[in-house]
């Protein structure tokens, strides 16, 4: 058995593995079941059909319609354990209620296990094109499109599922590795504060509980993805993709890592009676003047992880005189962990850091 028969049949046991474990769930009516991250499935679908897609979740919780968007090749996905034909016909009418349209052409649903063996034609109200063998996928039909890449690209899919499923050794190993990573991420986090911090005053004390960003010796810093090659120039970038370096806005430290605020300035959210919250668009937006919503102005909280992080450079560059942070983007291509709503804190105002809850957040109409 040659290299490229033994890694098909690696990929067809994992996605068999797959495919047993979602069986298994849902007959305990556990759809849907988070036994892979989303992260996995995401770069599983970029290596297989070479796309960027991303999850559109990290930029709106509960995001309409789909799980993963790529608005450079305008192509998006539901990803569902659930095959039945009105989970689909749902997915497609909230995909074009919502005006999805505008930013994909494509909309494929991808089942977690095995599709059924046909559907009716769905109602696009000819918006979308939608064809039922094309765009509803299954483990089957990626197995087809993988056994027809190159080698070394099925090798690089393998190795990405067999990480979620890794041995019993392989566990041992990482569980192991997680007493070091701790070690790691506290003596890094007692670094980083020690370069960035200044010790402040006691007549500011009062001051930088409000506002922590003047506790740091510097306003920006340079965050530069590992693999970046592009600085100083600033490049266009496709739609949906982070440039991989950009100068960030310190605020403070989380209990994580490194916490910037966004440099874009604040936007406008609104909130219902019931607490529950969304953000207002930009331009045009009517429900800035709906009597039921309360209107707040918004920070955005952009969070990069010490997992994320690999080093700290004091040297200042010599284009923007700050100093750099290299950061591996592992999640949906960026940078961050998460990316939080809230009100920063503003001492003149005596008004504290105030963080919006993704729990209550709501598409309000």
């Amino acid at each position: 058995m040659n290299k490229r028969e033994i890694e098909i049949k690696k990929i067809v046991n994992e996605l068999a593995r797959w495919e047993a474990q979602i069986s298994n769930l849902n007959s305990l009516n556990l759809y849907d079941a988070n036994i892979f991250s989303e992260h996995t499935i995401c770069v599983l679908l970029n290596t297989i059909y070479n796309y960027k897609l991303h999850n559109v979740n990290i930029v709106q919780k509960n995001f309409p319609a789909i799980d993963l968007g790529d608005q450079f090749n305008r192509v998006a996905f539901q990803v569902t354990s659930t095959k039945a034909t009105k989970k689909i016909q749902n997915t497609v009418e909230s995909f074009i209620a919502k005006g999805l349209a505008k930013d994909y052409d494509q909309l494929f649903v991808l089942i977690l296990g095995r599709k059924q063996k046909s559907y009716p034609v769905f109602d696009t109200k000819q918006l979308l094109e939608f064809n039922n063998s094309r765009h509803i996928i299954d483990f089957h039909d990626l197995l087809n499109h993988i056994s027809s890449l190159p080698t070394p690209k099925i090798e690089e899919i393998g190795k990405i599922l067999t990480y979620e499923h890794p041995s019993v050794g392989a566990k041992a190993v990482r569980k192991q590795s997680s007493a070091a990573k701790l070690k790691r991420n506290l003596a890094l986090r007692s670094k980083m504060k020690k370069k960035l911090q200044r010790t402040v005053h006691q007549s500011e004390w009062e001051h930088a509980a409000y506002e922590p960003w003047i506790r740091f010796k510097y306003h920006n810093i340079i965050v530069r993805n590992v693999e970046d090659r592009s600085f100083p120039e600033v490049r266009d970038t496709p739609a949906g993709q982070m440039s991989s370096w950009f100068k960030g806005e310190f605020w403070d430290f989380y209990e994580n890592g490194l916490e910037l605020i966004s440099q874009g300035g604040s936007g406008e959210a609104i909130f219902d009676k019931h607490g529950n919250w969304d953000i207002l668009h930009w331009n045009n937006d009517t429900r800035r003047d709906n009597p039921d919503y309360t209107v707040v102005h918004c920070n955005q909280f952009l969070r990069i992880p010490y997992d994320y992080i690999v080093s700290l450079d004091m040297e200042v560059d010599q284009y923007h005189g700050y100093p750099s942070l290299y950061v591996e983007y592992l999640k949906d291509g960026m940078p961050y962990e998460e990316i939080v709503y809230g009100q920063a804190g503003v001492y003149k105002l005596k008004q504290r850091t105030r963080y919006f809850d993704n729990n209550m957040r709501e598409k309000l109409k």
